[in-house]
């Protein structure tokens, strides 16, 4: 696809409020030129056709972006150095505040590194409106970056059961994090499932459905659980090595069983200390009896890992 030939309606953006309506429309305006979305969003391409005059990288600045808007468009820079799918999320990012139109009452956008990190929760009205700003670009950033239909396609190539080398293998798909990309994963899945990042042994995020999911009690920079099975995988294999998919007692990881019946745990070694660990969970039936000799673990899809 040229970036060149990209025409952005902004009149049809006008009118949507929400940062992932506008990342949706964008991608309907996308599929009716080019009769798709392309994996990698032409992001310079969409910020010129949008008004972007100018995309600036910064060497030595603590931001990660900022934006600048003036009478005649907007002008991003970028801080150096990051990598290609932290790069575009915060492109994305400065694309969402020149869009959004709460946004635009402001002029001058500089968005720290704290800032790209920000989440939604159930107390978001009450935050800090510079938050509730920062929340919102990355809302778009995430939604415009992975279009949901071509997805779901690269997906369905990697088969019908969940492996954490799906993560990275779409992250490179689409050109985004490997964090923007288990979000997404973890969301989008019909297990339940959630996955930990850790360096070093330490938690460092935890991503888990919007609901559904066990409690795991887990908090930022607290040791892996010491049962957790990165442990003693690390010490017997290689960098970039990905374990079995193996059942794991449920109380390695979750703070109360409940009508968990199976856990499941699966473990991605990465550079400098890094892991990726996926934790799947079956769950009895509401309708089923509770007498355990009831419970039917057999039908499980993933028996075989047993």
């Amino acid at each position: 696809m040229s970036e060149l030939g990209i025409a952005i309606d902004m009149m049809a953006l006008a009118d949507l409020g929400q940062p992932t309506k506008i990342a949706l429309e964008i991608h309907r305006q996308l599929r009716t030129q080019f009769g798709s979305v392309p994996r990698r969003i032409p992001l310079d391409g969409i910020a010129k056709a949008i008004g972007i005059i100018g995309i600036q990288i910064y060497e030595g600045v603590s931001f990660d972006g900022t934006l600048m808007i003036g009478p005649n468009g907007g002008a991003i820079g970028i801080r150096a150095g990051m990598r290609s799918g932290r790069h575009n999320f915060t492109l994305g990012h400065e694309i969402g505040h020149f869009l959004i139109p709460t946004h635009r009452i402001r002029q001058k956008f500089i968005c720290e590194p704290v800032d790209m990190r920000r989440m939604r929760s159930t107390n978001f009205d009450q935050r800090p409106e510079q938050e509730r700003i920062e929340i919102e670009a990355n809302e778009f950033a995430a939604a415009l970056l992975v279009a949901a239909p071509e997805y779901r396609e690269e997906r369905k190539k990697l088969g019908k059961t969940c492996d954490v080398s799906h993560v990275r293998a779409l992250a490179e798909t689409f050109d985004v994090s490997q964090e923007v990309m288990a979000k997404i994963y973890v969301n989008q899945s019909h297990e339940k499932i959630a996955i930990v990042t850790s360096h070093n042994g330490a938690v460092k995020r935890v991503i888990t459905p919007q609901q559904g999911f066990p409690y795991l009690g887990l908090k930022k920079d607290a040791p892996l659980p010491k049962n957790a099975l990165k442990h003693s995988f690390a010490k017997t294999s290689a960098i970039n090595s990905i374990s079995d998919l193996v059942e794991t007692a449920t109380d390695a990881w979750l703070e109360r069983r409940g009508n968990i019946t199976a856990l499941y745990e699966q473990v991605f070694l990465q550079e400098e200390g890094w892991a990726m660990t996926l934790l799947i969970v079956e769950e009895r039936d509401e309708d089923e009896e509770t007498d355990d000799r009831n419970w039917n673990r057999r039908s499980s899809r993933y028996s075989s890992f047993r």
